[in-house]
């Protein structure tokens, strides 16, 4: 695009930062190149020519319609896709002209792919499906099938990506659409049983489903979890997810009884476990804390300090914290 033939009426406004700014942005090279920067000129005379002074914000009604309708915002996104201001005028600017938001949704996909965890585009998705929500139904019931599907594609370069997991609990909570949610769970979780994120979704999909966590639900995610346990002991994610299970579930007692002897023996099988005894002595201090009988509180706290005393033997690196977990159980 010749920016200076198109915006040829529009007088450049030069960002000025002072003589000495205290924390200059890195722009890299282009951006700095005289073309490059004339891009930025011209945006900054279009949004303060529409400034809305009184609240601050910036409006479409003028100029600044062309920021979109002459390409000029996808010009800086390409220089910038950080820039939210960017970010901002355009979604002002396509709701004002009522640009065809399954098109932007394209394009926030194409861009989308080259910067994988950049929060402004994943932002910028949000803003667009919650409009497309807000307006149009039967596009929505399509549009939401399809962002599931593009979120399921960026798990394929990174199945750990912070901003998709975030965008992937708003949408399902927002739309109340949980039915794909158990099944793409066990498939990543099947393929990399150490991916945090996949445990953490589990966990939100469970606590968070309008259907409700029952004690079927409890015990059925117990056995999951061990699964996974018994097939890595040394796997942190899966003890962390059956702590955060047991934690929500009340277990009765004789279902807290039966998960303490299955970890006994997983412990035993291999040698010492140090996330499962951790976890086992997390159960302890519960029986401790509910145990009327006197004779039987001594017999738990002796085990929980024996259980302390290895901790400290076989997780040397945090020795303190379970010497000072070892002074708090009082026998």
């Amino acid at each position: 695009m010749q920016i200076e033939v198109v915006f040829a009426d529009v007088i450049p406004i030069k960002s000025d930062d002072g003589p000495n700014p205290i924390a200059p942005i890195a722009y890299p090279h282009e951006c700095k190149t005289q073309l490059s920067s004339s891009v930025y000129y011209y945006f900054f005379d279009l949004i303060i020519d529409d400034r809305l002074e009184s609240y601050g914000l910036f409006s479409c009604v003028c100029k600044s319609k062309r920021a979109v309708s002459e390409n000029l915002t996808t010009e800086i996104i390409e220089l910038n896709p950080a820039h939210y201001t960017v970010w901002k005028v355009r979604q002002d600017c396509l709701f004002t002209l009522n640009i065809n938001l399954r098109e932007e949704l394209e394009y926030a996909t194409e861009i989308g792919f080259d910067h994988h965890k950049n929060y402004q585009i994943w932002h910028h998705r949000e803003v667009i499906v919650t409009k497309i929500g807000l307006t149009n139904d039967e596009l929505k019931e399509k549009v939401l099938s399809t962002e599931i599907d593009y979120i399921n594609k960026q798990f394929e370069t990174d199945a750990k990506n912070y901003h998709a997991w975030s965008y992937r609990q708003w949408l399902v909570r927002h739309f109340n659409i949980w039915g794909r949610e158990l099944d793409d769970i066990n498939r990543l979780i099947e393929s990399d049983f150490r991916n945090n994120s996949a445990w953490n979704h589990r966990f939100f999909y469970f606590t968070n489903n309008p259907e409700g966590f029952s004690p079927e639900h409890v015990k059925s995610e117990i056995d999951f979890a061990m699964v996974y346990n018994m097939k890595a002991p040394n796997n942190e994610s899966s003890w962390n997810y059956l702590k955060g299970i047991v934690k929500i579930g009340n277990l009765k007692t004789e279902s807290q009884n039966a998960l303490e002897l299955q970890i006994k023996a997983l412990i035993v099988q291999n040698e010492f476990v140090v996330h499962g005894a951790a976890f086992l002595l997390g159960l302890l201090e519960i029986k401790i804390d509910e145990e009327t009988d006197e004779t039987r509180k001594v017999e738990v706290c002796s085990e929980a300090r024996q259980l302390c005393l290895d901790l400290v033997k076989f997780d040397i690196i945090r020795l303190k914290f379970w010497n000072y977990r070892m002074s708090l159980i009082q026998v």
